[in-house]
């Protein structure tokens, strides 16, 4: 038997890529760790995951994909994943998954593979499977290499990849109860915000990363009608951007230091819950999978 082990880290959003083709994503230190085992016995893939459903398709799409890349047959292979990415939040915890296995078969199987084809490997994988509209480059690679990732996701082409010039912020995330899928999600439930997303698409490619998640958030929020209260409620007590991540409902908020409990303190929870990250540059290559160890 062998074994490989590999981390993702999650992501917020700067830019939906929906409504025009171009996302951008920023990388946080909340992480997926995944184990992929190949034993003895009948070809097949078993799974054991923290959600089943789309996601444990996902999964197998991953590593049968892993297998064809390499041009090796397929085998007897067991995948369990652990997270602290709250799943079906906006939180890219599906782009996470699929990059810690993904990375984590490769290892399996003692293979080289470069990193930016491990992150196609997981988007294509995503795509067949149904949990991302785009595919979702954008985020796959602000989790996988941490910082700031610019796509062209109908392309699946970077434009820029970065950090934020503003350094040691802090990441607050405020996580409602109820979960919202992709279901029904296209470029046409944003078509009537189109020019407003393309002028946040402009910040975007300006550098404004900061005014660029803020605004986004606004827009995302408005277009389906979800509250963007807490998004509000922090810009106005201090906080360098907020807004919506991914198509919500969690909330992300960056902030000084000097400013991080004060807005703790300021923020409606509502029905839901805070949980704090830090700004994550460690690629998945570098970043130590912990999740897995009992």
């Amino acid at each position: 038997m062998s074994r490989g082990i590999a981390s993702s880290r999650g992501a917020v959003t700067i830019l939906n890529a929906i409504p025009t083709g171009i996302g951008a994503a920023l990388g946080i230190t909340l992480q997926t760790d995944a184990r992929v085992e190949i034993k003895r016995g009948l070809p097949g893939i078993e799974v054991v995951l923290p959600e089943r459903g789309e996601t444990d398709i996902m999964a197998k799409e991953c590593i049968r994909e892993v297998f064809q890349c390499l041009g090796r047959e397929q085998e007897c292979v067991s995948v369990t994943t652990r997270s602290t990415i709250p799943i079906s939040r906006g939180l890219k915890s599906s782009s996470a998954a699929a990059n810690a296995i993904t990375l984590a078969s490769v290892r399996a199987l003692d293979a080289h593979v470069d990193d930016i084809d491990i992150v196609k490997i997981g988007v294509e994988a995503a795509k067949r499977s149904g949990v991302t509209v785009t595919g979702a480059f954008d985020d796959a690679m602000a989790c996988y290499f941490g910082g700031i990732a610019v796509t062209n996701n109908s392309k699946m082409a970077v434009i820029k990849k970065t950090v934020l010039r503003q350094k040691n912020l802090r990441v607050i995330l405020h996580i409602p109860d109820r979960k919202i899928r992709k279901e029904g999600l296209s470029s046409n439930t944003f078509k009537p915000f189109l020019k407003d997303f393309k002028e946040v698409e402009e910040l975007v490619l300006d550098g404004e990363y900061l005014e660029a998640l803020t605004r986004n958030g606004a827009l995302v929020a408005k277009a389906l009608d979800i509250e963007n209260d807490v998004a509000e409620a922090a810009m106005k007590a201090g906080a360098m951007a907020a807004g919506v991540t991914g198509t919500g409902p969690a909330t992300a908020i960056l902030c000084r230091e000097s400013s991080f409990y004060d807005l703790l303190d300021s923020i409606p929870h509502g029905k839901g819950v805070m949980i704090t990250a830090h700004l994550n540059e460690i690629p998945a290559s570098e970043v130590k999978p912990w999740l897995l160890e009992s």
